[in-house]
This record gives structure tokens, C-alpha cells and sequence, in this order.
């Protein structure tokens, strides 16, 4: 890999980590296209590196709801409960995650059941752009909707199933205002990554290379444009044209594995 892969390789990381896309999926299809063998190492590093830009992006929000927790403890502060509830979101995550991690991680080769995944995608996305009625702010969401939307993001381990797609896709179904959908989406990303980061970082430490320094910086700046423009988007324009790509990048995908 040089440098301009790997900047390639860091900037889809970051757009597609968290538009609603699957950036599992476009890794592995990119990596075939530049003909890359796997490397967990740099994959790792681009997903700490997108783990930065959504926590630069949402600072605010994460040390008010540390000061919730930890300093004012008032069960009424909003940011109290949003806090409880994106631990208990991530609770059927971890769960999903280290229980069928053996599974999907040997999918990740597989053009094909990216393709799959993929119009799987945009199947939920449609499905919540149609039936989603947003009703719901923070104080209706219930801890019951917490554990679903967190078993949607556990599902995501499947390479091609955007974790941004299935969760805000569960999330309007449930009934979410849109911009809230988006916004606890990406603050669940934060537990999410940095869990499955962790057992894997000391990877990390013995293979840094210009290449992976230039591929983790074009992913977190990326990523943090990324995350301003759908926030942006999802209040005033409806996300159906990520539905319809993930079909058609979907159905190319399963085309080019036969």
C-alpha cells in the first residue's frame, strides 16, 4: 500500500462511516479494486480515527452527559437519561458483537455477501423513510426502544449492513424526531467503536507506517465532514437517495462476485 491508497482507503472510511452506507462494505470493495490484501491494523486505525471525529464533533453533548452522570446525577436532566440510554443501547450491541464476531468477520472476504448486505440497507432505509413518523423526542424514548435500536447497531457486524443505516432506520421506525434519530445514532457509534478498538489496538502500535498515518488523518477529517452534512440533511431532505445507491452498489456487487 503507498500513501495515496491509503488516503483513498481513509477518506471512504470516514464518508462512509457515517453516511448511511456501510463502510465495512466499501472497504472491502475499494481494497479489492486497488487490489489490497486484508489489513486489520489500518482498518482499525480508520475506525479510531472516525471514533475521533464523531467525539470532536458531539464534545458537547459527551461532557454534559458526563456531568449528568457523574457530578449532578438528576434523573429529569436530559442529558442524564440520554446517557442511560445509550448504555443500555450498547449493552445488546457488545452482546451481538462478541458473540458473532467469528461469523461475520469471515464474510468480510466475500464480495457477495457485502452485495447482499448492502441492498439490505437500503431496504431498512426505505422502510423508515415510508412508515417512520417522527413524534419522539428524548424524553419518550423508551428504554425498550433503547435495546432495539442497539440490537440494530449489534447487526451491523455484517459487512455491507450500514450501522448508521439500521440504526437511525430503527430509530424513525420507532418514532424519533429525525435530527434526534441522527444524533443518538452517532453518539452510539462512540461505545461502539471504541469497544471494538480496544481489544485490537495494540495491533496498531506495531504497524505504523506513513501509509496508516495518512490514510487515520483523511478519516477523521472525512468523517467530521461527513457528520456535519448528514446532520445538516436529514432535517430538511429525506435520505431515500442512500437507499437507492445501496441497492444499486448492492446488486453491482453481487453482479461482480459471480
Amino acid at each position: 500500500m503507498n500513501i495515496a491508497q491509503g488516503v483513498i482507503l481513509g477518506v471512504v472510511q470516514g464518508l462512509t462511516e457515517f453516511l448511511p452506507v456501510s463502510s465495512s462494505g466499501h472497504l472491502v470493495i475499494v481494497s479489492k479494486l486497488l487490489m489490497l490484501p486484508a489489513n486489520v491494523p489500518f482498518d482499525i486505525a480508520l475506525h479510531i480515527a472516525t471514533l475521533l471525529a464523531v467525539s470532536i464533533f458531539f464534545i458537547g453533548d459527551i461532557l454534559l452527559m458526563i456531568r449528568a452522570v457523574f457530578l449532578t446525577r438528576d434523573a429529569k436532566d436530559p442529558y442524564f437519561r440520554l446517557a442511560m440510554l445509550i448504555i443500555i443501547a450498547s449493552i445488546p450491541t457488545a452482546i451481538i458483537g462478541f458473540t458473532l464476531k467469528d461469523i461475520f468477520e469471515e464474510m468480510f472476504s466475500s464480495v457477495f455477501a457485502v452485495g447482499f448486505f448492502l441492498m439490505l440497507t437500503g431496504i431498512l432505509i426505505l422502510l423508515a423513510e415510508t412508515y417512520g413518523k417522527a413524534r419522539k423526542g428524548i424524553d419518550k424514548i423508551s428504554f425498550v426502544d433503547s435495546v432495539i435500536i442497539g440490537i440494530a447497531q449489534g447487526c451491523a457486524i455484517a459487512p455491507g449492513l450500514s450501522r448508521s443505516g439500521t440504526t437511525i432506520s430503527a430509530s424513525l421506525l420507532l418514532g424519533l424526531e429525525r435530527k434526534l434519530a441522527l444524533r443518538f445514532s452517532f453518539l452510539l457509534s462512540i461505545p461502539a467503536i471504541l469497544g471494538a478498538s480496544i481489544f485490537k489496538s495494540k495491533a496498531i502500535l506495531h504497524n505504523i507506517s506513513p501509509q496508516l498515518l495518512a490514510g487515520f488523518i483523511a478519516a477523521a477529517i472525512s468523517g467530521y465532514i461527513a457528520i456535519w452534512l448528514f446532520m445538516k440533511m436529514i432535517e430538511k431532505k429525506s435520505i431515500r437517495i442512500f437507499a437507492y445507491y445501496c441497492l444499486i452498489a448492492g446488486a453491482v456487487s453481487i453482479i461482480l462476485a459471480r
